[in-house]
């Protein structure tokens, strides 16, 4: 039986939640990003090989948890670039869960919590192919703004970030 989106609460990361963490991460990368991202790459990741990773930075993410399950995190950041002074660095949600509303939860959390500590323009980036997370962003209200690269693994992607207003817009 589903749970509903009444039963899921929106916390802070606790270290008990970093192998659900790094589970999530490698599913998602390892489906979402297929065709995208280099094969070996992907096929070289695992959550054991992320759970010290994740443990290191738990502490920055907010999860989205039906009990002890989590069903997905972000890692918000009250300072962003050049550009921006906050940025959602990562979103993921359990892949079997996506468009279950989950991301959007996170999603406005985040932005909440920007609003309550006065920032004003909020930066998300995401790998340029991607599309599911470009209309998702977009949905979101997000206008695409600029582009650069990122590398993992011996590749460069190409990226794209999207901005949101805060002070102006109602997300």
């Amino acid at each position: 039986m589903q749970s509903s989106q009444k039963t899921i609460v929106i916390r802070k990361a606790a270290e008990a939640d970093v192998g659900q963490i790094a589970e999530i991460l490698v599913e998602d990368w390892k489906r979402a990003y297929r065709g995208i991202m280099d094969s070996a790459y992907l096929d070289a990741m695992s959550a054991e090989q992320r759970y010290p990773i994740e443990r290191r930075r738990y502490q920055k993410y907010t999860v989205a948890a039906d009990g002890q399950e989590i069903l997905g995190y972000a890692w918000n950041e009250m300072t962003g670039d050049e550009t921006a002074d906050c940025e959602i660095v990562a979103l993921y949600v359990r892949y079997g869960r996506r468009k279950s509303g989950i991301g959007r939860m996170l999603f406005q959390n985040a932005v909440d919590s920007f609003r309550a500590a006065g920032k004003k323009c909020m930066v998300i980036w995401c790998l340029k192919e991607n599309r599911e997370a470009r209309r998702f962003y977009e949905s979101m209200g997000g206008q695409a703004d600029r582009t650069g690269t990122h590398t993992w693994g011996n590749r460069a992607y190409d990226m794209v970030s999207y901005r949101y207003r805060l002070d102006e817009q109602s997300i």
